[in-house]
Formats: C-alpha cells, sequence, structure tokens
C-alpha cells in the first residue's frame, strides 16, 4: 500500500503544481498590465504625454507672441495714420486761408490795363 500512496501523494502534488500554474496565468493575463498596446510602460506613456504637452503650449505660446506682435504692428500703423490725417488736416487748412488771402489779394489789387 505504501506504493499506491506514493504514487497518490505524487499525482495530488502534481495535480496541486499544474492548478498553481493555471491559476497564476490567469491571474497574470486578467490583472491590468503595467504596459500598454505598443509595450511601453505607462511611466513612459506619460513622460511621452508630459512632452507633447510641452510642445503644444510652446507651440500655442509662439503663436501668442506672433498675434501680439501683429497687434502692436497694428496700433503702429493706427497711430501713424492718425499723425498722417493729423497732418493733412494742418496742410489743408493752411492751404485754405492762403487761398483766401490770396482771393483777398486779387480782388483788392487794380484792374489790369486791356492790351487788345
Amino acid at each position: 500500500m505504501a506504493a499506491n500512496t506514493t504514487v497518490l501523494i505524487i499525482v495530488t502534488a502534481m495535480a496541486a503544481l499544474v492548478l498553481a500554474g493555471t491559476l497564476a496565468f490567469v491571474v497574470s493575463r486578467t490583472r491590468p498590465s503595467r504596459r500598454n498596446v505598443n509595450g511601453t510602460t505607462i511611466h513612459d506613456q506619460a513622460e511621452e504625454d508630459a512632452l507633447r504637452l510641452r510642445r503644444q503650449e510652446t507651440l500655442a505660446d509662439e503663436f501668442d507672441a506672433r498675434a501680439h506682435a501683429a497687434q502692436v504692428e497694428i496700433d503702429i500703423k493706427t497711430v501713424r495714420a492718425c499723425s498722417l490725417q493729423q497732418q493733412a488736416t494742418v496742410l489743408r487748412s493752411e492751404a485754405v486761408i492762403s487761398r483766401d488771402q490770396l482771393n483777398e489779394l486779387r480782388e483788392s489789387a487794380p484792374p489790369l490795363p486791356n492790351l487788345h
């Protein structure tokens, strides 16, 4: 009977090992992995995402700076246009005054003799 008992113990031990191996395999397949589909770790993916976000923020900052520079150019051109309009108004006013003075001078001058 000792041989039967030994065989029974060996078979039981082997069945327990197979059952433990199967259980370990099932647990490893159902447990959430620390690796994603591409084989990189979650930490690596987080670093890549952080780098991508920093690039996106840098690009947004660059566009913001360009927009600000364009707005400054617009403001400068607006000030320049206002200055030119003011100069035009002053020159037009001076021209009107000069024209009025010229007309007054012509009206006050004696008529020219008719040379025909």
